[in-house]
């Protein structure tokens, strides 16, 4: 089923029993539903009269957690599940996002954007092995500026608080995953947002695992492959406007290289008439069942106008 949303004057519409009943989505850590979780942020009024939504101010019960694995973002883990952010300040829903549905169940692992506040870039007391960079650390940003790690370290661009986006759709997955996708109350121009690889990302990147094409952990330099994020916008209609790529990795003969960040870079945007943006990933590590590079991207200070 193709996720619809209806807005009315300016605004989305709910019903009195459920918040975005019937919004589902056609769109591989663990995959039934459960009461959406919802969390609130603030946007940040600019001098020029933009917009920043900063991922800040939400209740700390609804980031992911209680690890970085973000148990909570799974309805069978035994916590309170959160599948949907939004912001309705200074405008009623300004910001949305909603893990896809996939048969029934709202799932993370459908694709969708969790909100986190995790910075773990090496493996902590009673961890071993690749476990920094592997899905039980999948809500970690791999931002180097900030020293300390762990959670609440300030390690977003502006706070501690960002999204981790995740998901992708190629010839093999349709059936159970969908682009992570977010939405405005209105048609916006979005003007640029900020980005960092999450550990896990950035861990196979520059490490490899046993789940890579080789069979064996290879560092994606040694494949001289690359990998990338695409950012896709869309009208009201639901039309594509523009897809925006970034190179997040590229060891390819004859291209320039490109290594993975690791700090928050700006990506420059200006599309105008934006009413959703899905993102989607895509590399040359990938077999059977998709790709072997973790498909996430952390995003912070989304600036609209």
């Amino acid at each position: 089923m193709k996720r619809k949303l209806h807005f009315l004057a300016g605004a989305f519409l709910l019903t009195a029993t459920a918040l975005f009943t019937g919004c589902s989505s056609d769109d591989d850590f663990l995959m039934e539903p459960v009461d959406s979780g919802t969390s609130q942020t603030r946007a940040v009024t600019n001098p020029d009269g933009t917009l920043t939504i900063t991922f800040d101010d939400f209740d700390s019960g609804m980031l992911a957690g209680p690890t970085s694995a973000g148990e909570n973002l799974y309805s069978y883990q035994g916590y309170p599940q959160v599948t949907t952010i939004y912001d309705n300040t200074p405008e009623e829903y300004l910001f949305l996002s909603m893990f896809n549905t996939v048969g029934g169940s709202t799932e993370y692992s459908s694709g969708g954007i969790a909100l986190s506040n995790w910075n773990i870039r090496s493996n902590q007391s009673g961890n071993t092995g690749d476990w920094w960079y592997s899905y039980l650390n999948q809500c970690s940003v791999y931002n180097t500026a900030v020293e300390a790690e762990g959670q609440d370290k300030e390690a977003g661009h502006s706070g501690s608080n960002f999204g981790v986006v995740y998901g992708y759709v190629d010839d093999y997955n349709q059936a159970w995953m969908a682009k992570p996708e977010f939405y405005f109350n209105v048609p916006r121009k979005l003007v640029g947002l900020w980005i960092c690889n999450s550990s896990y990302t950035y861990g196979v990147i520059t490490y490899g695992n046993q789940f890579g094409s080789t069979g064996v952990a290879t560092p994606l330099k040694e494949m001289k492959g690359y990998f990338q994020v695409n950012l896709e916008c869309y009208d009201i209609n639901g039309s594509l406007i523009r897809t925006y790529t970034r190179l997040l990795a590229d060891y390819r003969d004859g291209h320039q290289q490109v290594d993975p960040i690791t700090t928050w870079d700006y990506w420059e945007i200006n599309a105008e008439g934006v009413q959703s943006v899905k993102f989607n990933f895509k590399g040359s590590d990938s077999g059977a069942y998709g790709l072997n590079t973790p498909a996430y991207i952390c995003i912070d200070d989304i600036t609209i106008q």
